[in-house]
């Protein structure tokens, strides 16, 4: 293993539970590097630590440790997970907060966390994080054969959420939402760059009009401050789908749109974006 974990959370800062995941961590495995991606996932929002876990995993070695919690279902029967994938593990519960990681099928293998002398005793039906994937993680980082942790699981066990952004059964138009609202404001959107593909006809050469709200966006710009201070934009950004953005302002305060908002992606002459308020 490369010794290297990463958190993703929706704990926030303010209380104490990261500090204590990392504990655990450097207790049983002293050398360990760990990462904090992000603890500002909104409270139980699975599908924002889906992409966002999907948009950093790449930038990371052969062999990284991920653990995900965002759990909305701990304390209940819901399983505890191990993934391989990508030549990296992924350690999470099977709510689908890694439908993104292996929707591709690649996938290397699975398995349970069933294997109790890996965890912290006694485990709190509250915070598995710390007692079962904090713990796990360690050993895993300090050499632990991925099989020990429990029985392999197939992936048509595992259970997958369908986050993708779907095409219209005319085939103009995609729908997508609204994923994240990032701390400049920007609504980020699960329409990628590559779903401009799925349209039955060529934007090539087209002019982009985004519509959200009342609001309309005449193209796409390639970076915010193509656009004028206080303008309303839209761009793909470095994860490479779509947002809606102001130029040195904030768009989810002044659309007044939060994430989870259905946005559709319309081909006629024009393409055009319509966020639904």
């Amino acid at each position: 293993m490369s010794g290297l974990v990463t958190l993703t959370t929706d704990f926030g800062l303010t209380d104490e539970y990261v500090g204590i995941m990392k504990g655990v961590i450097l207790s049983l495995a002293p050398t360990t590097q760990i990462v904090d991606l992000s603890h500002e996932i909104e409270p139980q929002n699975i599908a924002q630590a889906a992409y966002l876990i999907n948009s950093s995993r790449q930038y990371f070695p052969d062999n990284t440790i991920h653990i995900l919690v965002v759990d909305p279902g701990v304390g209940s029967n819901r399983r505890m997970i191990l993934v391989g994938a990508r030549r990296q593990l992924f350690l999470a519960p099977d709510n689908g907060v890694l439908s993104l990681v292996f929707d591709d099928n690649e996938l290397d293998f699975a398995h349970a966390i069933t294997n109790e002398e890996l965890y912290l005793h006694p485990v709190s039906q509250t915070f598995h994080g710390r007692d079962i994937l904090a713990p796990v993680a360690a050993h895993l980082a300090k050499g632990l054969a991925v099989e020990t942790v429990g029985p392999p699981l197939d992936s048509k066990e595992l259970k997958q959420l369908n986050l993708a952004a779907s095409i219209s059964t005319d085939g103009k138009s995609i729908i997508g939402r609204v994923i994240q609202i990032d701390r400049f404001g920007n609504l980020i959107t699960n329409i990628h760059r590559h779903d401009l593909q799925k349209l039955t006809a060529s934007s090539t050469g087209s002019t982009l009009t985004v519509t959200v709200g009342t609001s309309t966006i005449n193209n796409l710009v390639a970076y915010y401050a193509e656009a004028t201070p206080g303008e309303l934009l839209a761009l793909f950004g470095s994860r490479d789908y779509l947002e809606i953005a102001i130029n040195k302002g904030n768009a989810g305060k002044y659309l007044g749109i939060n994430t989870g908002k259905i946005v559709e992606l319309k081909n006629d002459k024009k393409v055009t974006l319509h966020a639904t308020l």
